[in-house]
């Protein structure tokens, strides 16, 4: 395929944007991590390729400062750092290293005019550490200093996706005192104890604030908390075998306790829940600092609403100067209101003020807290003649939930019949449960503007979108 040298100038300037690690229709995809810093790509995603993970060049040469440039002449790549000189060419697997030719196990290839490489051959030669988690389907990779940048032994691929991976991740290389000790980290707590009882789960620290990060997962149903900047004490340590401890369970959903520290850096503590069948966490108060605590009970049905746009992404603009942004939030969170008083559904918003949510950041938060249902509310704006509403699914599974919500929208709102379509919007796209983005009405018509921005129209759609949900769930 042949690209122009603008396009392929651009290749070099914006290698950024997600499609799918096994190809667009798989429902999750390689998560990158840089220092722990997400790195996100809006068009090609990284996939596995023959157990080798490939990436677009610039989502990991930018991360690092190196340069990147491309001949079209001859279809090759250079990366430059320090004294570090890379040389591709397009689909050959034979590379140059400071001018001595090393062999590649899979060859870079340009796809939707983004250079892919694999990740493992670059990186251990412009001194990248790996770990690989399986459990989250990431990559996490730490920079090391200039003056330690040596090739890193370890590859990245599919071999090492074993499910021991979930508490015990390989382990990088610690830099120590040249003693062969590790050099002490104040800002790393000990986690001191974690205790499951029949209704909840008590994880304690020395000192410190303990702020997990928290994730739902299937086939099995797990819950995994990661306690980010700490590490077991000595009393836990001696319970690991391999770095992995289990604990018995008294909690009549949870079949054990697993807990490792799951990192060293950043120094992560990494607790999971292996469940009988399905159940939900909800975090409690607590009045000790050092304390956190989750009640473990019954799986609810859980519903994300989205509201589209925020702060900085206001969406479309009215036809008299309104944002977007405003209508979609006010309407979210009456939905909201009238689905919590359904005690058998849990809620979730994706934003709840005037903030700026990455798509994907929806689309992961959906995902890891296993919603049932997703929904994406929003405005429309074209020619100011256009008027009406319209409902988007995009996989087979998600049109009944489209026609649903699109027959009761349509009632409420009064505007014309614009149809249920089929669409590639990215958060009804990568969710992985029945996912629904609706539009309105037209922002950009002067009946549907005057009426979206009315608290009594509002009412009456956010009601009418509840009134769908719970349709939909078959809730009575």
């Amino acid at each position: 395929m042949k690209f122009s040298a603008f396009c392929l100038t651009l290749l070099v300037c914006m290698l950024l944007l997600p499609s799918y690690a096994l190809g667009a229709e798989s429902p999750s995809g390689i998560n990158l991590y840089m220092n722990e810093k997400k790195l996100v790509s809006n068009e090609v995603q990284p996939r596995i390729v023959s157990g080798n993970t490939i990436v677009p060049v610039r989502i990991i040469v930018e991360e690092i400062g190196a340069k990147v440039s491309w001949d079209e002449t001859t279809r090759k790549v250079t990366i430059v750092k320090n004294d570090v000189n890379i040389e591709l060419v397009i689909d050959s697997k034979t590379a140059l290293i400071k001018g001595k030719k090393e062999s590649l196990e899979v060859a870079p290839v340009i796809e939707k005019g983004n250079t892919m490489l694999p990740l493992r051959f670059i990186g251990q030669f412009l001194g990248i550490e790996f770990k690989w988690d399986s459990l989250t389907t990431s990559v996490h990779m730490f920079k090391k200093d200039d003056s330690d940048s040596k090739p890193v032994t370890g590859p990245i691929d599919d071999e090492e996706n074993h499910d021991h991976g979930e508490v015990t991740p390989p382990k990088p290389p610690t830099t120590g005192t040249g003693t062969g000790t590790k050099t002490p980290d104040s800002s790393v707590h000990l986690l001191t104890s974690i205790e499951l009882s029949d209704k909840d789960l008590v994880v304690n620290a020395k000192d410190g604030s303990l702020v997990p990060t928290i994730m739902k997962l299937s086939n099995p149903n797990r819950i995994v908390f990661d306690f980010p900047n700490t590490t077991l004490d000595d009393s836990l340590q001696k319970l690991l075998v391999n770095n992995a401890g289990e604990l018995p369970s008294k909690h009549p959903l949870v079949q054990k306790v697993r807990f490792s520290n799951f990192t060293d850096n950043p120094a992560t503590v990494r607790i999971i829940l292996d469940l009988k069948g399905t159940a939900d966490y909800h975090a409690q108060p607590t009045k000790l600092p050092n304390q956190w605590t989750a009640s473990i009970g019954e799986h609810q049905l859980t519903v994300v609403i989205d509201a589209g746009h925020g702060d900085q992404d206001p969406g479309a603009l009215s036809i008299t100067g309104r944002h977007e942004k405003d209508f979609t939030l006010a309407t979210a969170k009456k939905v909201e209101s009238l689905l919590l008083q359904d005690k058998r559904i849990a809620v979730l918003m994706t934003r709840s003020d005037d903030t700026f949510i990455p798509l994907d950041d929806r689309v992961s938060f959906a995902n890891n807290n296993l919603a049932d249902l997703f929904l994406s509310i929003h405005g429309n704006s074209a020619k100011a003649t256009i008027s009406g509403t319209e409902t988007y699914y995009n996989r087979p599974e998600s049109m009944a939930f489209a026609n649903v919500i699109h027959k009761n929208v349509v009632a409420a709102a009064g505007f014309a019949d614009r149809k249920v379509r089929q669409a590639d919007f990215r958060v009804i796209t990568k969710t992985t449960m029945p996912a629904v983005l609706v539009e309105v009405g037209y922002l950009s018509n002067k009946n549907d503007e005057s009426a979206m921005y009315k608290e009594a129209f509002q009412d009456k759609v956010a009601a009418s979108i509840a009134a769908a949900i719970k349709e939909y769930l078959n809730l009575k």
